[in-house]
């Protein structure tokens, strides 16, 4: 049997049928999960068509545990409510190993997964509601995906959903920039007392002054002066538990992060050198790229890279370059 590139609504054209390799690969994968031992199968719950349908795969799968993923609000709040385990990451594009990375990422900030996990992931192209990719994966193990260090927690002090807001937010600046223009900047959390004594502000902090029920960032209505305030030169500064202490800060690390692929300038020296003078977590947009970058203890944890897709144009990567 031989199978014609492209899909049509997730079916693949055959030597003599049309095959659901959605439907193959969600029939098919329970039972690999099994025969690897895997502690769970990660899937993203927009392939099925609704809630019944996600209910009768997880009926008819009883004995072997599943992540669902989402990218949609409403389609999280109802998995949750029935139980379920679910991770919802941002509502963007995302390459095929970029939502494997966000979901792990999210997922190991939450406590759904620990260090030694296997999975066996499914996913596809975002903008298709299909499948057609399976990962087999060690949590902690595979370097292609994750740097080294401790995986057990993202920050002792950071509140998981401090993390996901901030990645959330990285990560459509990467993928949309600002009013058609590429953003770079730094989200620097947790451990904020060090990260003053290694930093200067660069202009007058926008957020002094504010009560502190205002600039927090898990406030959804700050979203856009976030957005906004990431324009200027410098990093976020912003405490465990969500409160945005300034913007627009030099950041000056006493001790120097890792040395750092080919390619990645001074903001990302600087983010690694921050997480090596302090315990805080920084989180990188590269302007040039859209890519989201995570450190921790002076290392790169992971990068997110942004969908590119070739011989169509798209906003993003009308982008000039610049870093």
């Amino acid at each position: 049997m031989w199978i014609r590139p492209g899909a049509f609504n997730g079916f693949y054209e055959t030597g003599w049928r049309f095959v659901d390799i959605t439907g193959e690969i969600l029939n098919h994968s329970l039972e690999m999960a099994r025969k690897v031992e895997a502690r769970a199968v990660m899937v993203y719950a927009d392939v099925f068509p609704g809630m019944a349908a996600i209910e009768d795969y997880l009926e008819r799968h009883r004995d072997q545990p599943v992540l669902l993923v989402t990218r949609d609000r409403a389609s999280f709040t109802k998995i949750r409510e029935r139980g379920f385990e679910v991770i919802l990451v941002p509502g963007l594009q995302l390459s095929r190993v970029g939502q494997i990375k966000i979901a792990i990422l999210l997922g190991l900030s939450k406590g759904f997964l620990q260090r030694g996990d296997r999975l066996l992931c499914l996913t596809g192209v975002a903008e298709t509601q299909t499948l057609d990719t399976i990962i087999f994966l060690e949590v902690g193990e595979e370097y292609e995906l994750f740097g080294g260090g401790r995986l057990e927690e993202i920050g002792p002090s950071i509140n998981p959903e401090v993390f996901e807001r901030v990645l959330d937010i990285a990560v459509a600046l990467g993928s949309e920039g600002r009013e058609g223009h590429p953003v770079g900047t730094i989200f620097v959390i947790g451990d904020v007392e060090n990260v003053l004594q290694h930093s200067a502000p660069l202009v007058l902090n926008p957020f002094k002054g504010h009560p502190e029920e205002e600039r927090n960032i898990l406030d959804h209505n700050l979203t856009e002066t976030i957005k906004e305030f990431s324009t200027i030169d410098g990093a976020f500064l912003i405490r465990g538990d969500g409160l945005i202490e300034a913007a627009g800060v030099y950041l000056k690390p006493s001790v120097p992060g890792a040395k750092l692929p080919w390619g990645l300038g001074t903001r990302h020296a600087s983010a690694a050198g921050i997480t090596a003078s302090t315990k805080a977590v920084a989180v990188a947009v590269s302007a040039s790229t859209g890519n989201v970058t995570v450190f921790r203890e002076g290392r790169i944890f992971t990068e997110v890279e942004r969908l590119r897709t070739i011989g169509r144009e798209t906003a993003p990567d009308s982008f000039p370059k610049a870093d």
